[in-house]
């Protein structure tokens, strides 16, 4: 059960902008506050669902950051997706129960709620619309994060690290960021010490304040 009645309006806000015209089932609110679990605040990073495997859960991310790794044909592992605050982390493995080629880590000081697929499944069997509406969901927000991050790439540089910064607040300083420099570096699509280089120019130039 949920603890935090200003959280959930931002996850019930967040639902309901998925598709205005579309209103949720009267039920779902009272349901969603019962039936979601509130895992433990991550002190240090966590592995939250594993590649290889079913997930086994959709995450909101209440404050911090979450992290989507994925594996090269070297099986190297790159940093696919970011997750904020405010955010759902539910892919389309969890939606189809399909084995993960992702891994999921949530950064130290991140707290996430999560909903179990079996939940999911009651959600869809008792709440007429819901299971079109998650899957579209996932879909839909699959694709807007993948088009924002090809966005982000095709920015110069220095752009592409201004906006990165913009865009996640709270990773600086990097001495006290939850984020390495190298998986920041690995998402922009750069090598870590040109990375390092242009933002400590963007600090001298007085861009980025930190």
């Amino acid at each position: 059960m949920l603890n935090n009645k200003k959280a959930f309006a931002r996850l019930m806000a967040l639902l309901k902008s998925i598709d205005p015209d579309v209103p949720l089932p009267a039920d779902l609110e009272d349901y969603l506050w019962k039936e979601m679990i509130v895992e433990e605040f991550c002190t240090k990073a966590r592995v939250l669902e594993t590649e290889g495997k079913v997930p086994a859960k959709a995450y909101y991310v209440v404050r911090g950051f979450v992290m989507v790794y994925g594996f090269d044909k070297n099986l190297d592992r790159y940093v696919m997706r970011i997750y904020r605050e405010n955010t759902i982390v539910a892919l389309n493995c969890f939606m189809k129960q399909k084995l993960s080629e992702y891994t999921i880590v949530a950064c130290k000081g991140t707290l996430v709620w999560s909903i179990s697929h079996n939940h999911m499944k009651q959600i869809y069997t008792n709440m007429q619309g819901m299971e079109e509406l998650a899957l579209k969901t996932a879909l839909e927000y699959s694709a807007a994060k993948e088009a924002a991050r090809a966005k982000l790439l095709a920015m110069d540089i220095e752009e592409r690290i201004l906006q990165f910064y913009k865009k996640y607040a709270g990773l600086l300083p990097p001495k006290t960021s939850p984020i390495r420099d190298a998986c920041i570096a690995c998402f922009l699509n750069m090598g870590v010490d040109l990375f390092r280089k242009k933002r400590r120019k963007l600090k001298n130039k007085g861009l980025l304040k930190y």
